[in-house]
């Protein structure tokens, strides 16, 4: 199927701005400054239609998704690779999700991840198995 999303582990241009354009309107830095403070993480290209959609971050056991342009086919399969290798590896993963971010949480959670913690703005996850795994 040519429309299949694929992921490539590299820290490209492009999956640095696919990140930057998901969440700019949270930053009050550039692109350029983004890309700078970012440079210890790894990104896993979420690709479609060979144009690069998203990407997942991972920093040690931490993992963040985000996207420019919402993909039309399901992420879950390189997700779950990811964070299981990187249960496998830590023994856990974690994230965070803004609490404004109702979809996102859900996502979470049914990937395996439980709330930690909270404060007024985010939820701290945790996850020691993949559900999907």
């Amino acid at each position: 199927m040519a429309n299949k999303l694929k992921c490539h582990t590299i820290m490209s241009s492009k999956a640095v701005n696919a990140i930057y354009l998901s969440i700019k309107n949270k930053l009050n830095i550039t692109e350029e400054q983004y890309a700078e403070i970012m440079k210890d993480w790894e990104f896993v290209e979420l690709t479609q239609n060979n144009e690069v959609v998203g990407a997942v971050i991972i920093k040690g056991n931490e993992l963040h998704v985000g996207y420019s342009k919402k993909p039309t086919f399901s992420i879950r399969k390189h997700i779950k690779e990811t964070l299981k290798k990187l249960i496998d590896i830590n023994g856990c993963a974690v994230t965070t999700v803004m609490k404004s971010n109702k979809n996102g949480l859900k996502f979470c959670k049914r990937l395996g991840f439980e709330i930690e913690k909270e404060d007024q703005d985010k939820f701290y996850l945790k996850c020691d198995r993949c559900n999907y795994v």
